[in-house]
């Protein structure tokens, strides 16, 4: 009885002990419930975002392609669409078509210019091959740009009011569509400060969020009445569409 009763408080000691459990995040990772259209229509807004970053190789042989273009990956998902060609983990993409954004020519060549400089950007638009397959370009219709150059780690997310209104805390007056996803789900608010982002930059990324929505990529976490957040350690904002 004495053996059990030390052992029992052993036990007991080393729960008491252990790390908290860190909060599960069913939005993480990849699967056949992020589906390949989106089901409703706000699955829909989260589909055919990229990841674009500039071809960067140097190569001891210049071959026309090593070096040239860019790189255009979806987010969140480990394989893309290559025109009529098989699924691969990037796209090659020679030329990019800036004119679904509806921007001048010579503001959409600024986010180019960027690209090539090394600034990583995420943008919403379709491979499209060339009439003989002989090459691959990407027409984009939205700008995203990151509070920092770098991409984020961790789940990308598109974050919007969804009209919610309650009487007491928590409440899930904001909802998470995972890009290229259907899978999705309640928030009750998102922590942007922790990715170091300027007094500017947030406030724009709040106003974003309470109108067309937010990029926000994380982690799973929980304010301290238990309701559902997503801690940001980057952020992505719409490029707006200049008026001239």
């Amino acid at each position: 009885m004495r053996t059990f009763l030390v052992s029992f408080l052993t036990a007991a000691a080393l729960v008491g002990c252990a790390d908290p459990a860190q909060p599960t995040d069913e939005l993480a990772g990849e699967s056949d419930a992020d589906g390949e259209a989106g089901k409703t229509d706000r699955a829909a807004e989260a589909f055919t975002y990229y990841e674009l970053r500039v071809d960067d190789r140097r190569c001891l042989v210049a071959d026309g392609e090593c070096g040239v273009g860019f790189y255009a990956a979806r987010v969140n998902r480990t394989a893309t669409q290559c025109g009529r060609g098989p699924m691969q983990p990037e796209c090659k993409v020679f030329a990019i078509d800036w004119r679904g954004t509806a921007m001048p020519a010579s503001v959409a060549m600024s986010y180019e210019d960027r690209v090539r400089a090394g600034e990583h950007l995420v943008v919403r638009g379709s491979v499209v091959p060339a009439a003989n397959d002989a090459s691959l370009s990407l027409a984009v219709t939205e700008i995203w740009v990151g509070n920092e150059k770098e991409p984020g780690a961790g789940v990308f997310a598109l974050v919007k009011d969804n009209g919610i209104r309650c009487v007491r805390a928590p409440c899930p007056s904001l909802t998470e569509q995972k890009l290229n996803s259907n899978l999705s789900a309640q928030l009750t608010g998102v922590e942007l400060e922790a990715s170091g982002a300027s007094d500017d930059q947030l406030s724009r990324a709040y106003e974003q969020l309470y109108g067309e929505g937010l990029i926000v990529v994380g982690y799973r976490d929980y304010d301290s009445l238990g309701g559902k957040t997503r801690g940001a350690n980057t952020f992505y904002t719409r490029a707006p569409v200049p008026l001239h």
